[in-house]
C-alpha cells in the first residue's frame, strides 16, 4: 500500500478546489512511498512508542475464516486492496497540486500519539474476543439446562424459588430461550445486545439472590461470578462500535 496522511489529503484538495485553471484528470491520491503492511504496522508502533513486534504470515485462508466470523478488524474489501496491491504514483498529484505528501513516520510525529491512543489500540484486538467469551457464557446457560442437567436437578433448584410443576418448566425453557437469543445477538454483532443481557443478568440475580440467598456462600460462586460477568458485559457494550 502507498499510504497518505490525512492531512495531506486535506490539504491537496483544498489546493484542487482554488485552481484557476481547470482540470481534467486521474489523480492517485497517495503518499511519496509504497510499503508493505508490515513496514505499515511497524510505523504505526514506533509511533505509539510500543517495541517492535514479530511478524507472523498468515495465510489467505485463514484471513478469509477471520472475515466470515466476524473477529478481527480485516473485512471483505480490505482484503480484496490488499491482494491487488493500493499504489499509484505521487507526481500526478504533486504536479497538480504543488503539495509533497510527507513519508508516513513524518505526518505521524506532527501529532504524537498520547496515553488514549495506546489504550485504544490495546483494547481494539480485545474487543472481538470478550464478545464471543460473553456469548459463550450466554450460550451455555441456554444449552446446559436443557441438554446436560438432569431434569429433577433443574425441577429441584427451581422449587428452591417457588417454582413447580408447569410453572417450573415454563421458567426453564424461557429462561434458555432467552439465553440462547442474548448469545446468538452478540454472535451476530446486535448492538445493545451486552446491555439486554445485563438487564436479563440483574433481574436473574435479584431473583435468586431474593429465593435462594444461600447461593452467595456457595464455594464455586455461583452467584458471586455474576459480578466478572457484569464486568465483562459492559466492557462489550462499551467497545461497540458503529458497525457493531
Amino acid at each position: 500500500m502507498q499510504p497518505i496522511h490525512v492531512d495531506d489529503l486535506v490539504a491537496g484538495i483544498l489546493r484542487l478546489l482554488h485552481r484557476e485553471t481547470p482540470i481534467a484528470a486521474r489523480i492517485d491520491v497517495v503518499g511519496p512511498e509504497p510499503m508493505t503492511t508490515d513496514a505499515l504496522t511497524a510505523s504505526m508502533r514506533r509511533w505509539l512508542g510500543l517495541a517492535p513486534a514479530p511478524v507472523v504470515r498468515l495465510p489467505r485462508w485463514m484471513l478469509a475464516t477471520v472475515i466470515r466470523l466476524g473477529i478481527g478488524p480485516v473485512t471483505h474489501e480490505s482484503l480484496t486492496m490488499l491482494e491487488a496491491d493500493n499504489t499509484g504514483e505521487a507526481e500526478a498529484l504533486i504536479a497538480a497540486t504543488g503539495l509533497v505528501p510527507a513519508t508516513l513516520d513524518v505526518a505521524l510525529a506532527r501529532t504524537p500519539a498520547t496515553d488514549a491512543d495506546r489504550l485504544a489500540v490495546r483494547l481494539m484486538p480485545l474487543a472481538p474476543v470478550l464478545r464471543w467469551l460473553l456469548a459463550l457464557v450466554w450460550l451455555a446457560g441456554g444449552i446446559v439446562p436443557l441438554a446436560l442437567t438432569p431434569a429433577g436437578t433443574n425441577f429441584a433448584l427451581l422449587a428452591r424459588a417457588g417454582l413447580n410443576g408447569t410453572a417450573a418448566i415454563t421458567a426453564l425453557v424461557a429462561g434458555a430461550v432467552l439465553d440462547l437469543a442474548i448469545g446468538l445477538a452478540l454472535l451476530a454483532r446486535l448492538r445493545r445486545a451486552a446491555l439486554a443481557g445485563i438487564g436479563v443478568m440483574l433481574g436473574y440475580t435479584a431473583v435468586i439472590a431474593a429465593t435462594m440467598p444461600a447461593l452467595w456462600a456457595d464455594p464455586f460462586g455461583a452467584l458471586v461470578k455474576n459480578a466478572a460477568i457484569l464486568g465483562l458485559a459492559l466492557a462489550v457494550h462499551v467497545l461497540e462500535t458503529d458497525r457493531g
